[in-house]
Parts: C-alpha cells; sequence; structure tokens
C-alpha cells in the first residue's frame, strides 16, 4: 500500500482575517459639541458679566449725581432759612434750631447714600428734606408775620403811650399845683385842728371835777347796823372814803362819777370784776389804770360831798397803811390815806 504524501501545493493556505477600521466620527462629534457648549457657557458668563458690570456702573453714577443733588437741596434749604433770618432775637434762635435739625437730616442722608441698594430710601428722605425746609419756611414767614404785627402794635402802643406821657405831664404839674394848694390847706386844717383839741383839752381839763378833803377809814357794823371807825385790821370790815367835790362852772350839768382805787399796803389795787371794779384810761398819757369801785352822782355845778365804801364780806385787811385815788374824766383829782394796825 502505497502512502499518499500530501504536497504543500495541494495543502490550502490560512489567510487571516482583517479587523474592521474603528469609526471616531461620533466621539470626535461630541466633543466637538461638549467644546462649543462650554465656548458658549464662558460666552454667556462673560456677556452675564458685562452686563452686571454696565449696571454697577449705572448705579453708581446715579448714586453720585443723587449726593450731588442733596448736597445741593441741603444747602439750598440753609439759604432758605438763612434769608428769613433777621434782627428778631426768637426768630432767629428758630432758625438755628430748624437748621440743626436739617443737618440731622443730612446726615441720615449721607449714612444711606454709602449702599447703592440704599438709594430708594435715600431719595425718600431726600424729598422728606424738602418737605422740612418747606414747613419751616412757612412757620418762619408765620412768625415773621406775628412779629411785624407786634411790632407795628408796639409803635402804635408808644405813640399812644407818649401821647398819654404828655398828658400825664400836663396833669401832674396840674396835681403839683393842686397838692401845693391841698398842703396849704391841709396844714390850716391841722394847725385848726390841733387848736381845736388843744381847746377841746383844756376844756376837757377845765370840765373836770377836782376834790379836797379826802378822807379814808376802816370801819366795822354792830349788831344794831351802825358803822364805826376802826383802826385794827382784823375789826375792819369796810373802808370808807369820803371827800368834796368842788364847784366848776365849765362842766356840764348832768350825770357824773368818781373812779376810786384803793392800794393796799403791797402796792395792789384791790380789785373784784363782780363788785364793780374796773379799768380806766389815763387822760394825760393813756395808760390803763385799774379801779376798784366807781360812784356816780348828779353833777348841778356846786360842791357837794361824796361818800364811797369798799363793802366785800369775803375781803381780809392786812395790816398796814390803804391808799385811796380818787379820779374824775380819765384824771387825778384827789387822794387819801389810812393805816391799819
Amino acid at each position: 500500500m502505497a502512502t499518499t504524501q500530501n504536497s504543500p501545493s495541494n495543502t490550502p493556505k490560512f489567510t487571516p482575517t482583517p479587523e474592521p477600521k474603528k469609526n471616531y466620527t461620533p466621539i470626535l462629534a461630541g466633543l466637538a459639541a461638549v467644546l462649543l457648549l462650554a465656548l458658549i457657557g464662558l460666552g454667556i458668563g462673560y456677556g452675564n458679566r458685562g452686563t452686571e458690570n454696565a449696571e454697577l456702573s449705572a448705579d453708581l453714577v446715579e448714586m453720585e449725581q443723587f449726593k450731588a443733588q442733596a448736597e445741593q437741596q441741603y444747602y439750598e434749604s440753609l439759604a432758605e432759612l438763612e434769608e428769613m433770618r433777621g434782627s428778631n432775637e426768637e426768630l432767629n434762635a428758630m432758625i438755628d434750631q430748624q437748621k440743626e435739625e436739617l443737618r440731622v437730616q443730612k446726615d441720615k442722608i449721607a449714612s444711606l447714600t454709602r449702599d447703592s441698594r440704599n438709594l430708594a430710601a435715600a431719595r425718600r428722605e431726600l424729598a422728606e428734606l424738602r418737605t422740612q425746609t418747606e414747613g419751616y419756611v412757612a412757620q418762619l414767614e408765620e412768625q415773621r408775620v406775628k412779629i411785624a404785627e407786634l411790632e407795628e402794635n408796639n409803635t402804635r402802643l408808644t405813640g399812644e403811650r407818649d401821647l398819654l406821657s404828655s398828658d400825664l405831664q400836663v396833669s401832674r404839674q396840674q396835681n403839683e399845683a393842686l397838692n401845693s394848694e391841698r398842703a396849704v390847706l391841709v396844714s390850716e386844717r391841722d394847725q385848726l385842728t390841733n387848736t381845736n383839741e388843744e381847746l377841746s383839752r383844756k376844756v376837757g381839763i377845765a370840765s373836770v371835777i377836782k376834790t379836797n378833803n379826802v378822807t379814808v377809814v376802816g370801819q366795822k357794823q354792830r349788831n344794831n347796823g351802825k358803822w364805826v371807825d376802826r383802826n385794827s385790821a382784823k375789826n375792819v370790815e369796810r373802808l370808807y372814803v369820803c371827800f368834796n367835790s368842788l364847784d366848776n362852772s365849765v362842766a356840764e350839768a348832768g350825770e357824773e362819777s368818781f373812779q376810786v382805787r384803793i392800794i393796799n399796803p403791797n402796792g395792789e389795787t384791790i380789785q373784784i370784776e363782780a363788785e364793780g371794779s374796773g379799768v380806766l384810761i389815763n387822760a394825760e398819757n393813756g395808760d390803763q389804770i385799774p379801779y376798784t369801785t366807781s360812784m356816780g352822782f348828779n353833777f348841778d355845778g356846786s360842791a357837794a360831798s361824796h361818800c364811797a365804801e369798799w363793802n366785800v364780806a369775803s375781803q381780809q385787811y392786812a395790816e398796814g397803811t390803804y391808799t385811796a385815788e380818787l379820779y374824775n374824766k380819765g384824771f387825778f383829782v384827789g387822794t387819801g390815806t389810812v393805816t391799819l394796825k
């Protein structure tokens, strides 16, 4: 059996299959799209930033313009107030106060203008400053009108006062003349009054009823009712004062009285109000003089005899000298004493 050998010419050759080529087009397209989007985004960002910068620049310009406007309006307001200044201190003080209030408002506006976001608020405050100024000017004008009216009234009143002063001067001169005449009349009247008073005093003195023979005795009453004189203090029950009144042609006839003042050894006036004691006025010096008792009588111008008693059951008498003083019309007219042992 013959061996069959495969010749090389009959053996099929192996040919490797070629790899397919890769397509990079979609990848490149994607990268291009991403790059394009990035470029577009970058362009938009730069565009927005430019817009913001433009807006910021516009705000700054507007704020600077506003600051200038506010500054101008503030000084114009000050000038308006200063135009109202005059010589009246009250009005000038009001202007100074208003200027200070405007300065406070200006500072408030200035604090707002530090931030452009406060521009609207700053505009409102500036409008308020203008409103304040207008109100202040109106107040000042009203005050100036009042001051003018007052000055006019003062001028009118001054004229009236000067006229009255002139009339008053004339009246004063007339009054001085009348006063001089009145002074003369008053002096003459006073002299006449003094003369009359002196005459009245002299007549009063002349009308005083004088006394003499004043006696004072201590007495005790017997069982039969008769009074007898006693010198022993322990036996005396009453003091008995007798005297004579002298005639007087000056004194008017009618009721008269004598006040009897009894002074004990201690220098004290014996007084019991319930028994008729009282106080008289000394006609010579006005002093008050206490008296013990008073006795009245009907005076007819002629001399007469009188007796007065001090008879009080409760009265105790000590040893010593008792003095009786007599007064008529406030004048001292007689005295007498008694000594009790």
